[in-house]
Order: structure tokens, then sequence, then C-alpha cells
């Protein structure tokens, strides 16, 4: 899987993580969707808005890369070995 970063924005194909500078933690935001009978409803997603869209879950940076990216791939992509 190919993970993406955008200043400190982590992109997966079915997640994403925005960090706010200067925070500890920062967002997870689930991007996999299915629209059934016209509604949207986000998969593995506990925290959906009214539109079911992932609301976001709060989380630290090294807690989403250690359960999403796994260490090694997110090092190879910000050129760390």
């Amino acid at each position: 899987m190919k993970t993406y970063c955008i200043g400190s924005t982590i992109i997966l194909p079915h997640i994403r993580y925005m960090n706010s500078e200067g925070r500890k933690t920062g967002m997870m935001f689930h991007s996999k969707m299915i629209r059934i009978n016209g509604k949207y409803k986000t998969l593995g997603c506990n925290s959906m808005d009214s539109s079911g869209f992932c609301s976001g879950h709060e989380m630290s940076r090294e807690e989403f890369m250690k359960k999403y990216c796994g260490e090694t791939d997110y090092d190879e992509q910000r050129g760390h070995n």
C-alpha cells in the first residue's frame, strides 16, 4: 500500500491523517464510502455525521503510523532508512 505525505497530512487509499501544527494529536478520517439507496455510509467507521461521512477520530501521529502505515513504510516514504 502506498503512503503519501503532503505537509503534515498522511494519505492512504482508505484513510487520511491531518495534524494541526503545534498539537500532539491530530484527526484521522475514514475515506472509503458506499452509497445505498441514495445515502452514503463510511466503511469501518463508528463516528459518522448525518450525511454518512466520517466525522474524524482523534489520535496521535505515532498511533496512526503504527496502526495504519507501519513505521517502516512511512520511514521509506520520508527518505529515512
